[in-house]
């Protein structure tokens, strides 16, 4: 067949359907302009897609055909006994549609009608586009032209598209096939680099064809329906503006504005207030709180002395030049470390390591310590390296601190290959972390609690779908990528190009004596001199020659980093399948709907980043501040204002002090979203400085102490434990942590059944320590520490046989103390003296005239059986093993 004949009969064809699609029958005609929009109004809502009365559906012919509970609801060419026609007549003696509102004899006499004309229900436009276009086209047409590949610059993932077409216009015209582009291609008679007509056969070609001319309805199959936020969700609490709060007035005479919120509802429930702490007290219970270490003899003394002449000053004092040390950084970075799941390896099947992801965790350290303004401080992680900068120092530590977004877990033997379950990670620790929002929830589906539709979730998954995130290696794809170059990945590949080419081709050499060993696992051999010994030797041998090149390459600065990739919208993935075959509608790069609902501009190139930070950062965003002066409420007192401290939603808790919360928040950014500044507002209170006496008079009206009458006692943490022992027996390393020992960044070769495992000793501060996916360690899951798998907003707190049997018999207990008790030994040379020596190192304070006899006693006997030595091991490891010595009051 010619193809001037072929266009012809194409043409032809299309002319005749055409005319077809214009004179519909009367009786299509009739259901279109009468019955469907009845079934529409009066009947989908109770016996549609969503819900079903009855088991009965009206919303296609099968279904009404085949009926519900009491039978077919339809009979053609018979209304009398037809069930819908009896409901809706309420001529059944049972059944009657609709329940509330009876249809119009008119109406009536419509559906009577057309059930005697035969319930002619023609496929509807959008039925029609469902049923027969959306998967061809998805198909043939979406691959080649969908948001990131557009093929000749043309996307068509929507009618939006399609009508705004490419650079030679559109690529449809919304009722006229004949003079559309899209058309004119698959029937031949458009001319183009490709040839389109081979694509769709003269059956599908048609079909497109009556799909143009009937309007080019488009709406994806099984999309969720518009997500509806009402006023109950605009009106929750968490929602609303952050608004000023007038101080209330309340009997207490402290100038701190947060003592008359606190106080104010102390004194409606009518009960008493434990009295105030006494300096030794305070001294220790701030220096655990703001740096994790213990204060020593003398900075006890000297505060003791200036306490005694001015309380408020001296404290106010002590909190100041506090916050000056660089140990403040280590233990408030810790906090939140915690909370964006840090971790030195990537997380994927064989837990890869990261060396330069330490230089993210030092980036959150100096920022506390240089008290970065918090919103600066947002901004810098989601998109720094997109930020202004005044020198490259400055634009270094910047695109450093996308890190944050970097260490997002990796997932199974190829994470590559799994791209949407590291941006679930992602998009669920921003929302959990910035803003109190379980946005993981709206991933499959509508949040089934929050105002945060599905759409809300790929409008942000487009954000980060359009980032290019590093790949740090995994079992199937050992090679690391899109790690970042601080001299710019451009000129690093040229410096490293003739390098580069050697390794890949040692890289070809390794995959295939690999693929030679694995033939053991996937066929028989037949060649008696290949054993499985010897082809993993030739593997090892390969890799070894590999190592000595992979470690000539010249030292260059790296950051584990995000970059921009090409800007593109995503689809929703139904069911959170990203497969093809199950994309949903196509949803613009924004924000959430709840907090604006912004967008970004159409044709947009940029990922989105910046204006997502931007966005969170707001003054106005209702969350942002709240969400951050409550972990700062929570990290003082050990409980939030919010107890929930990562969920603000309709699942979260309420707050305690609402007005409270508001007039923090509001401080916060008042101050320049000065951290500092807010941990001298709560810690220079009457409340913070209260005693954790216990009250019985209390107990009745709250015994939970949550209205703050008391301070409650917290026990010391995993990282406070390990570096007050180090720091008591002199054994703490105070420099910064560096580069953790692995070996060079280009020689991993780890699988899932030998993943990399790490275990590099070292007595800095725990902050410091190497933090593993995959393998935890055992100190710090035993007493509940950071896990870099889930985002830890608030640590558990648990007591177990194992901690106390660890307090007195582990390797690092027992040399912590053997270390201590030659302190004490080597500065104390009677045994009151000693006494006193190990009270004051390990609890702060002297001991009473009971205690130091009943220690003496134990001491003599002791040493009489066992010898000195021993005897103070044993007792500094008793003590180590006290309440006194784990809580902090």
């Amino acid at each position: 067949m010619s193809g001037s004949f072929r266009t012809t009969l194409v043409f032809a064809l299309l002319l005749s359907l055409v005319g077809n699609s214009a004179f519909a029958n009367e009786r299509e005609e009739f259901f279109e302009a009468r019955i469907r929009p009845l079934l529409v109004s009066r009947c989908v809502e109770c016996h549609g897609s969503l819900t079903q009365e009855g088991k009965l559906h009206l919303d296609h012919l099968a279904a009404a055909l085949k009926g519900g509970e009491s039978g077919p609801a339809l009979i053609p060419g018979n209304a009398q006994d037809s069930l819908l026609y009896q409901a809706i007549s309420q001529t059944h003696d049972t059944l009657a549609m609709p329940p509330d509102d009876s249809l119009s004899n008119d109406e009536i006499g419509a559906i009577r009608k057309w059930i005697d004309d035969g319930a002619v229900w023609p496929v509807s436009k959008i039925e029609f586009f469902q049923r027969n276009v959306f998967n061809t086209l998805n198909r043939s047409c979406i691959k080649c032209h969908d948001e990131q590949s557009k093929a000749g610059d043309l996307s068509l993932v929507s009618r939006e598209r399609l009508l705004k077409g490419g650079p030679t216009g559109p690529a449809a015209i919304a009722g006229d096939s004949q003079n559309s582009l899209m058309i004119r291609l698959l029937a031949g008679t458009e001319e183009s680099a490709t040839d389109h007509s081979k694509f769709l056969n003269n059956k599908d070609q048609l079909t497109f064809a009556k799909w143009i001319d009937d309007g080019l309805h488009w709406r994806v199959p099984n999309a969720s329906p518009e997500f509806v936020i009402t006023e109950e969700h605009r009106e929750f609490w968490s929602f609303q503006p952050v608004t000023p709060r007038s101080i209330p007035d309340s009997l207490s005479e402290s100038t701190n504005p947060l003592d008359h919120f606190i106080q104010k509802r102390i004194e409606q429930a009518k009960i008493q207030v434990a009295p105030p702490a006494k300096a030794r007290t305070l001294i220790r219970r701030v220096y655990f709180d703001l740096l994790g270490l213990p204060p020593t003899e003398e900075q006890i003394v000297d505060f003791e002395e200036a306490f005694a002449i001015d309380a408020k000053a001296a404290f106010a004092n002590l909190v100041d030049s506090l916050l000056e040390s660089p140990h403040y950084g280590e233990r408030w970075g810790r906090h939140w470390l915690d909370l964006v799941r840090y971790a030195d390896t990537a997380g994927d099947a064989a837990d890869f390591p990261v060396p330069e992801a330490y230089k993210y965790r030092n980036y959150v350290i100096d920022s506390f310590n240089k008290d970065k303004p918090y919103d600066q401080f947002i901004r810098e992680q989601l998109a720094g390296d997109l930020l202004p900068h005044a020198s490259d120092d400055q634009r270094w530590e910047q695109t450093i601190g996308t890190g944050y977004l970097a260490i997002s877990r990796r997932i199974g033997v190829s994470p590559q290959n799994l791209k949407h379950i590291m941006i679930e990670d992602t998009i669920n620790n921003l929302g959990k972390t910035f803003m109190g929002l379980t946005l993981g929830c709206a991933r499959c589906h509508d949040h089934k609690f929050d105002p945060i539709p599905t759409t809300d979730y790929y409008a942000l998954y487009g954000i980060f779908g359009s980032s290019i995130y590093p790949h740090a290696g995994a079992e199937h794809k050992p090679w690391r990528q899109d790690f970042v170059y601080r001299i710019g990945n451009d000129q690093a590949a040229e410096v490293l190009k003739e390098k580069r080419e050697v390794l890949e081709e040692w890289n070809r050499k390794e995959r295939v004596a690999m693929e030679i060993y694995r033939d053991f696992q996937r066929k028989k051999i037949t060649d008696p001199n290949v054993t499985r010994a010897s082809t993993w030797a030739n593997v090892l041998a390969v890799r070894e020659e590999r190592r000595h090149h992979a470690e000539s390459f010249p030292e260059m600065e790296i950051a584990y980093a995000i970059q921009e990739g090409s800007g593109h919208d995503e689809f929703v993935q139904r069911g959170g399948n990203p497969h093809p075959s199950a994309r949903g509608q196509l949803v613009p790069r924004g924000f959430l709907q709840i907090l604006g609902g912004q967008v970004l501009p159409d044709g947009t190139t940029a990922s989105g980043r910046l204006a997502l930070a931007n966005w969170i950062a707001d003054p106005d965003n209702p969350l942002t501040a709240r969400v951050m002066a409550n972990r700062i409420w929570h990290y003082h007192f050990g409980r939030g204002i919010v107890n929930s401290t990562s969920d603000f939603g309709f699942r979260g808790s309420a707050p305690t002090h609402p007005q409270l919360l508001d007039y923090l928040a509001l401080q916060f950014i008042e101050s320049g979203w000065s951290v500092k500044q807010m941990h001298r507002m709560i810690m220079n209170s009457d409340v913070y400085m209260r005693s954790s006496q216990h009250l019985t008079s209390n107990n009745d009206t709250d015994p939970d102490n949550n209205l703050l009458w008391k301070f409650d006692r917290q026990r010391l943490d995993a990282e406070q434990i390990r570096d007050t022992l180090l720091a008591i027996s002199q054994e703490l390393d105070t420099s910064p942590g560096t580069r953790h020992p692995f070996n060079h960044h280009l020689t991993y070769f780890y699988r899932q059944h030998d993943p990399f495992v790490g275990n590099f000793e070292t007595n800095q501060r725990t902050v410091y320590q190497l933090q593993q996916r995959f393998v935890k360690n055992d100190y710090l899951d035993l007493f509940d520490g950071p896990d870099g798998n889930i985002q830890m907003s608030e640590r558990k707190v648990t007591t177990t046989t194992l901690q106390a049997l660890f307090m007195m018999n582990s390797d690092f207990t027992h040399e912590r103390s053997s270390a201590i008790s030659e302190r004490v030994l080597k500065t104390s040379k009677t045994t009151e003296a000693r006494i006193r020596n190990a009270y004051q190192l390990l609890f702060g304070r002297p001991p009473n005239q009971s205690e130091t006899a009943h220690v003496a006693r134990i001491a003599m006997q002791l040493e009489a059986k066992a010898g000195v030595k021993t005897a103070w091991l044993t007792i500094i490891r008793s003590m180590i093993s006290s309440n006194e010595f784990l809580y902090i009051d």
